[in-house]
């Protein structure tokens, strides 16, 4: 890391500043070997890519909306070149940071005036600072998610290959026919704001009911047989051993009299030693047969605020569900339990709608409105029992109920990222992660979980 840090003038300090008329020069060979990049630019030109490093998996956030594309300021040739190389683009309109973000180790943030613009005969002066200092940099990767979560999905080949033509078109260029260009403006901008428009399926999410249900609702980890209760002949066994006494000597009352006082002094005892067990309601846990715990095939991503209660009706049916679940484990395995978590509408990233019983989650908090951070705390996958939405809570409110077990592993959001960064991933609160190979990047993370071979 000394050497790294060397490299990049930080060997002695945590802050540096660059400035010159030809910024890229020294900013190039700074990010050039690095990997795991992520940058926000207002706007790019022709040729950013020779200047901007990108490898398949980064992530760029700049304003590719029609008009900053009609003026000339952003440029969908560059943007598509990247595209089409995996580079994971989106546009947000009104965008004019300019910061780039190295995830690697040493983590830094290079943020200043210059723009992802090739070099011409009218170079501007720019000043740029780079600095390692962790929150600084924890600071940078905030905004950039922030700016993350308001852009939308990323952009494809279809949505910039209609802008080819129209790059430019705005500006003042006599050589170009004047009418030709409004004929061709109106095709196909790009959207540079994508709103979430969730879809709510009536199957999917059972309305909550404030009935007791007689049965609880079939849930695809309980095994096939229903549970059986194991016989307990403890407490009928005793009351049939003192009857035969009773029938014996049912004409001698003298004998009566000398045992009554006898099974009156061992009745407490008896009293005691069967009520303990109940009292302490431990025997009912083997009572549960150990639930199935598949190994995941579909993983949602949630970003939850921490705070708030649940409503008396998610409270019963957490304890519905725990005790038809919680089980001690079996072998040495650590303890299933179940857990409840909730988002209301309009705190940052709302949950998917299409949760439902059978997949599975990992639970993302933060303190910021649902923004998570590189320090945020993360919970281990649990699998999806039952998932509703409260349509009468304001603001609106889902459920969800899950079958989760401890880990000794306590990862952060930010290995999370990296986790996925080794793979040309990223993290996704919109869509489900399908692909084998990404599941066991995010299962990695908690390797002393175990799952139940298929």
């Amino acid at each position: 890391m000394d050497a790294e840090l060397a490299r990049l003038g930080l060997a002695e300090r945590s802050v540096r500043l660059l400035a010159g008329r030809d910024i890229w020069a020294s900013i190039t060979p700074l990010l050039a070997p690095r990997r795991n990049l992520v940058a926000a630019f207002g706007h790019v030109g022709p040729g950013a890519a020779a200047l901007l490093p990108l490898e398949p998996g980064d992530t760029l956030i700049t304003d590719a909306s029609l008009d900053t594309v009609l003026s000339g300021a952003t440029s969908p040739h560059a943007l598509l070149h990247w595209v089409k190389a995996g580079v994971i683009v989106h546009s947000l309109r009104g965008l004019n940071a300019k910061l780039v973000i190295a995830e690697d180790d040493p983590s830094f943030v290079v943020v200043g005036s210059a723009d992802v613009t090739a070099a011409g005969p009218r170079q501007l002066f720019e000043a740029v600072t780079l600095s390692h200092e962790r929150h600084t940099v924890e600071e940078a990767q905030e905004a950039w998610l922030e700016w993350c979560d308001l852009a939308g999905p990323s952009l494809t080949a279809g949505d910039l290959e209609p802008l080819l033509e129209q790059y430019g078109a705005g500006k003042p260029v006599t050589a170009r026919p004047a009418p030709a260009r409004p004929a061709a403006a109106p095709a196909r901008p790009v959207v540079t704001s994508r709103p979430a428009t969730p879809v709510r399926p009536a199957a999917v999410t059972p309305p909550p009911s404030p009935v007791r249900p007689a049965a609880p609702a079939p849930s695809p980890v309980r095994p096939a047989t229903p549970p059986v209760s194991p016989v307990r002949p403890a407490p009928p066994a005793e009351p049939a051993a003192a009857a035969p006494p009773a029938v014996e000597r049912p004409d001698e009352p003298a004998p009566e009299a000398a045992v009554t006082p006898e099974p009156v002094a061992a009745e407490p005892e008896a009293a005691a030693t069967t009520e303990a067990p109940e009292a302490a309601e431990t025997p009912e846990a083997t009572d549960v047969p150990r639930p199935s715990w598949p190994r995941p095939a579909e993983l949602y991503l949630v970003s939850l605020v921490e705070g708030g209660e649940p409503s008396a009706e998610a409270e019963y049916r957490l304890e519905e569900l725990a005790r038809e679940y919680t089980h001690p484990g079996e072998n040495g395995e650590s303890p299933f339990r179940v857990e409840l978590f909730w988002a209301d509408d309009g705190q940052g990233q709302d949950p998917p709608r299409t949760l439902r019983a059978g997949v599975h989650v990992i639970p993302v908090y933060s303190q910021k409105q649902g923004r998570p951070l590189v320090g945020s705390r993360i919970e281990a996958p649990g699998l999806v029992l039952q998932a509703h939405i409260d349509e009468f809570a304001y603001p609106r409110r889902t459920y969800c109920y899950v079958l989760t077990r401890q880990s000794a592993a306590q990862p952060a959001f930010g290995d999370l990222r990296k986790a996925l960064a080794a793979i040309g991933e990223k993290p996704n609160f919109r869509n489900s992660f399908q692909v084998p190979r990404k599941i066991e990047a995010l299962l990695g993370l908690w390797p002393d979980l175990g799952y139940d071979p298929r």
